[in-house]
């Protein structure tokens, strides 16, 4: 059977690592088959369902019935609080561009919250981080057990003086009268 321009195929790439970053978040997950494939993920908070497509023409198709999936879930079954808490998430790795009737199609899903929330994501990188920047408002952020700078950074201050032209005394007496509250023409 040859592919239509009205058919969405799946980034399978795209979908598994959205599957993968709600399974590590604790998220329950139903894959729903068809073109394009949808997640319908779910924890305490939220009910999502998930596309993501190859192309943004295909995203835009795949808006509708992705949106139909997660209504009919909702009508389905009892959710309680979460009927506010609703979304459809829609990547695609492919980038709009900002003139183009795309980028504005983009716009138009992700403010229309007629039945549920929507959010469109173009230019999503296939990696975890990248999906889960895409996903980031269902997901926990992670905790980071070590400080990132372990340098003070006062001592940063003043080599990245030094690295920019000012002398050795001048720098230390900068970052001395900074450390104390000083102003710039206290410490000329």
């Amino acid at each position: 059977m040859m592919p239509t321009a009205a058919t969405a195929f799946s980034d399978t790439d795209l979908l598994q690592l959205a599957r993968d970053v709600l399974l590590d978040a604790g998220f329950a997950l139903e894959e729903i088959d068809g073109e394009p494939r949808i997640i319908l993920a779910e924890n305490r908070f939220f009910l999502v369902a998930i596309a993501a497509t190859a192309t943004i023409e295909q995203l835009l198709m795949a808006e509708s019935l992705t949106e139909s999936i997660l209504a009919l879930r909702l009508s389905e079954n009892d959710v309680g609080a979460k009927m506010w808490d609703a979304y459809v998430v829609l990547l695609t790795q492919e980038r709009s561009l900002e003139n183009e009737s795309t980028a504005r199609a983009l716009y138009q899903i992700n403010y229309d919250t007629s039945r549920v929330r929507r959010i469109a994501h173009d230019a999503v990188f296939p990696t975890i981080a990248g999906v889960r920047a895409a996903l980031a408002p269902f997901v926990a952020p992670r905790e980071i057990a070590e400080p990132s700078v372990t340098t003070d950074p006062l001592v940063l201050l003043r080599e990245e003086l030094k690295n920019r032209g000012v002398s050795e005394d001048l720098a230390s007496r900068a970052v001395s009268a900074f450390d104390q509250g000083a102003s710039l023409a206290d410490i000329l």
